[in-house]
């Protein structure tokens, strides 16, 4: 219920009491109920009590007073208004015994099935312009060997070495020597084809010494090189027309080789640098490089290739087996003379039979042997074997002169 006060109210508002079943007066106004208490206003401001059975909340204030009966609640009242905060606190009461739990919140997918459905369709699409172009051919270019490679043979890439009077190292690192005037095979194969010229020098005392070299065969598309040494006639010749005239200078062959003529090179032995080099450098097709040190009256030779099928030569048949490259055993399968129709050299000379010596002759004469090993071991301190003994060979028969040359090598 609600009761109204009227004017006689006092400004110091009212208290009033109850107990069970009592009335009390108040002053300034007064209320009553059951088993509570009732208070009044003072001042028109508000003082509420209550007690179990029921309560009477009064607020007074001015000229009036009003009162609501019912339980009290927990209500918002604005920020800064009120006098209580609300807090949440949860208790464990074991596994499935409440009502709440620790979850993880999930993140949706669709983003990640979006990204690869459109990438998904770009592959498609991509795949599909491919296939509207038709088939596409591809070459491989092996980028170690010539500027127009062709398909080279089975196994590996070998050098040969020539040097001397002459010696030859051969791709599986054999020793033979040839000592013969005349024009014989390097390297011969189906494709490659690389001849050397022999012969007689004025300080080799009847020794042939490799005067030339031959460059050609279909990979070189019908084309010819032939470099020869410093003196006595010696050119570099391109089909026969000289070229590298100047040093250093470069040539290219039709796009098909390139040639350069400088002083790039290694030494055998460092301590032969003050040495003037004059190296013609040949980068041809099928990976096939060739490197010849010009002399005054001979010339040092370094191929480098792949194997070829079938070849063989004074610089061994490439079959990975060094005791199968002995002289005799070369001469066995190529033969001592080259047919005229094979020979890559233009003008032909005149031949002389080769006279024989041996290490054990030149030993004979001890001053002679002593001052040849002097000579080469101290010009190639670090030679092996087989190139010591070929310098010592060169220096008894050929001159000392061969001690420096024989020791600078590409």
């Amino acid at each position: 219920m609600a009761m109204h006060c009227q004017d006689e109210a006092v400004n110091m508002g009212g208290m009033g009491m109850h107990g069970g079943g009592m009335h009390g007066g108040g002053m300034g106004g007064g209320a009553m109920g059951g088993g509570g208490i009732v208070g009044g206003g003072i001042g028109g401001g508000g003082m509420v009590a209550h007690g179990g059975g029921g309560s009477t909340s009064a607020s007074c204030g001015g000229m009036c007073c009003e009162v609501a009966a019912g339980p009290t609640t927990m209500s918002y009242v604005g920020e800064g208004r009120g006098a209580y905060i609300v807090e949440t606190n949860y208790r464990y009461v074991g596994l499935g015994a409440g009502t709440f739990d620790l979850t993880t919140p999930k993140r949706s997918m669709a983003p990640l099935w979006i990204g690869i459905g459109l990438l998904a369709l770009i592959g498609i699409g991509v795949l599909a312009a491919m296939l509207a172009q038709g088939p596409t051919s591809t070459t491989s270019i092996d980028q170690t060997v010539g500027p127009t490679d062709q398909t080279v043979g089975p196994g590996g890439v070998g050098s040969c070495l020539v040097w001397g009077d002459p010696h030859f190292e051969t791709f599986d690192h054999s020793f033979p020597s040839f000592f013969e005037e005349g024009d014989q095979w390097l390297v011969k194969s189906n494709t490659v084809s690389i001849q050397g010229r022999f012969l007689a020098t004025p300080f080799t005392n009847g020794l042939a010494a490799t005067n030339s070299i031959a460059v050609g065969g279909p990979f070189l598309h019908g084309h010819t090189i032939v470099v020869g040494p410093l003196e006595g006639g010696g050119r570099i010749t391109v089909d026969g027309n000289p070229v590298l005239t100047a040093f250093p200078s470069t040539y290219d062959l039709h796009g098909i080789a390139t040639l350069s003529y400088n002083d790039v090179g290694n030494l055998v032995d460092d301590a032969q640098g003050h040495l003037e080099k004059r190296i013609v450098h040949m980068d041809l097709p099928s990976g096939v490089r060739v490197q010849v040190m010009r002399w005054a009256n001979h010339i040092n030779v370094q191929v480098t290739m792949p194997r070829q099928e079938g070849q063989d030569g004074y610089c061994g048949n490439f079959d990975g087996i060094a005791a199968n490259d002995e002289t005799d055993q070369i001469r066995a399968r190529i033969g001592t003379s080259m047919p005229q129709a094979e020979r890559l050299f233009h003008r032909q000379v005149a031949t002389q039979p080769a006279p024989s010596h041996t290490l054990e002759e030149c030993k004979l004469d001890q001053e002679k042997y002593n001052r040849a090993v002097q000579l080469c071991r101290g010009d190639s301190p670090s030679a092996s074997p087989e190139f010591d003994q070929a310098c010592i060979f060169d220096v008894c028969f050929a001159g000392p002169q061969y001690a420096a040359q024989d020791a600078v090598l590409e």
